[in-house]
């Protein structure tokens, strides 16, 4: 259990009225008293309980003043900076406030940042994901470690057999059909992502296909109305700069990439994305299917802004496709002189 030092007068934290942070109240008729609370208090850059509430409303208050006078937050601080403690005035033997304030600044990228209040919530933009083409950022096949139930494990060996011995059946996107979701997040090639207060369209130059994310507060059709389809329906809706979205309804038949990883048709598949910075967008992705994984399988992918002057490329999967796939479900290759 946690204590504090409280005014029931004022009912704010010694610590607060000491710092200056409010008016000193030192001469006024009141009473102290210790307080419990709670052992899970917000994180905080103090350990002093009560600090988190407290902190949270001045640098909330500081940044709505920055924002409706036009001043940088970081600027207004070092201008609002304190040399001394106000109440006593005195000097402070140590502070290095204002090095933390610069010094954070520049490791965040803050002089890139777009300054308007909620741009973080601005995905536009083209994207480039730069971790490979496997589901697991940087690895593909076993070693992406699938979480799979036997039934599902076995389906995924056979695909790799099946592979080994030159007769690949795990990618049915060789057949030019669409990726599905969520494997059009690995965004092979890059993606367009435009956004307004009804949805979030995610444009893939891979077999330009489209998928949307409702932000507007529609929930998600009845289960008895909710075709499979292979982007599902996605609802999402915003906690801070984080968009939550979630997804049903997808169909069975897509793998999460070309070696052949299975899902099922109960996939529900969870999204935070958030802009890490102005030119990095992440996307944590939770796969919950109790048929096909042991476990919630967790990735986060890793999106570049593409450079000035990028834009995207047709792509027609149909045309000069060298992979078909025959009646056994196998993939084939096409050789330039026409052999197979």
């Amino acid at each position: 259990k946690r204590l504090a030092l409280r005014s029931e007068a004022h009912n704010v934290p010694a610590w607060l009225i000491r710092r200056g942070a409010v008016a000193d109240l030192s001469a006024a008729r009141e009473r102290w008293r210790i307080a419990s609370l709670p052992s899970a208090t917000v994180p905080d850059d103090m350990r002093a309980p009560g600090a988190a509430w407290g902190m949270y409303a001045l640098e909330c208050a500081m940044d709505e003043l920055a924002a409706k006078a036009g001043i940088d937050p970081v600027e207004l601080r070092l201008k609002n900076y304190a040399e001394r403690d106000q109440n006593e005035d005195k000097p402070f033997s140590s502070k290095a406030l204002r090095a933390c304030y610069r010094q954070g600044a520049e490791r965040f990228g803050w002089a890139r940042r777009t300054p308007e209040p909620r741009s973080m919530r601005d995905f536009t933009g083209l994207w480039v994901n730069k971790d490979g083409i496997g589901w697991v950022p940087g690895k593909i096949g076993p070693k992406g470690e699938p979480p799979l139930t036997p039934e599902y494990a076995a389906l995924y060996a056979q695909h790799l057999k099946n592979a080994a011995a030159g007769r690949p059946t795990g990618d049915p996107t060789a057949a030019c059909l669409p990726q599905g979701m969520p494997r059009i997040m690995t965004m092979v090639y890059p993606m367009e992502i435009m956004q307004n207060d009804i949805q979030l369209n995610l444009f893939a130059e891979w077999n330009e296909q489209t998928r949307r994310i409702f932000i507007d507060g529609r929930p998600h059709p009845p289960a008895d109305e909710l075709d499979p389809t292979y982007y599902g329906h996605s609802i999402g809706r915003w906690e801070g700069n984080v968009l939550v979205a979630e997804t049903v309804g997808l169909r069975d038949d897509t793998n999460l990439e070309a070696t052949g990883i299975p899902h099922s048709g109960d996939l529900v598949v969870h999204e935070r994305i958030w802009l890490a910075d102005q030119d990095t967008l992440k996307d944590e992705i939770t796969l919950v299917d109790a048929e096909a994984y042991t476990r919630p399988w967790t990735v986060t992918k890793t999106y570049h802004r593409a450079e000035a002057g990028f834009s995207l490329l047709p792509y027609v999967c149909l045309e000069n496709n060298r992979n078909p796939i025959n009646e056994n479900g196998e993939i084939g290759v096409i050789l330039e002189d026409g052999g197979r």
